[in-house]
């Protein structure tokens, strides 16, 4: 019964999984825990990505008030994190524009896994946990930040209802 899947697992991550797996037009052989697989693994890493986020700009008070780093000045990290961000909003548009969303959903899961969660966040962790409140750590929250909602954008079309709330809980007044 497909309702019962969408109850379990969630309109957004049926979709996504489908989606990412094989273009709309294409057979799909349909797998359950292929389901399961993209919760944890996109959806999971994802949303840890954004609770490692919040927990730390919430201790801080980071609400993205501060004037922007110029990206000039910004760490080499932070830099190459948005450059990889906007090759990704390149090619998203692009496979969107050629309605190969197939395409889009498996540039945005790399760069969230492998990119963003695996290198980006992990190699910056030291940045949130620093005592002083100093540009290195602003502009590690700002980039960041910019990643995630440029992130909720971007799955949008796909993931609808999960990058609203992630959208929305970034931009929270």
């Amino acid at each position: 019964d497909p309702f019962s899947t969408i109850e379990q697992y969630g309109a957004d991550a049926t979709r996504w999984y489908m989606i990412s797996n094989a273009q709309p037009w294409d057979n799909l052989r349909f797998n359950l825990d292929g389901i399961g697989e993209v919760q944890r693994k996109f959806f999971g890493t994802l949303h840890n990505t954004y609770s490692f986020f919040a927990l730390y700009a919430n201790i801080d008070g980071f609400a993205y008030k501060e004037a922007e780093i110029p990206y000039c000045d910004r760490p080499e990290l932070d830099r190459w994190i948005l450059s990889e961000l906007h090759t990704l909003i390149r090619l998203t548009d692009a496979s969107y524009e050629d309605y190969e969303p197939t395409r889009a959903a498996r540039a945005i899961q790399v760069f969230v896994d492998e990119y963003l969660s695996n290198w980006y966040v992990r190699l910056s962790r030291r940045r949130f946990w620093k005592g002083a409140y100093t540009d290195d750590k602003i502009s590690a929250y700002q980039t960041l930040c910019r990643c995630l909602e440029v992130i909720a954008q971007l799955i949008s079309p796909i993931a609808p209802f999960y990058a609203d709330r992630l959208f929305n809980d970034l931009n929270a007044v």
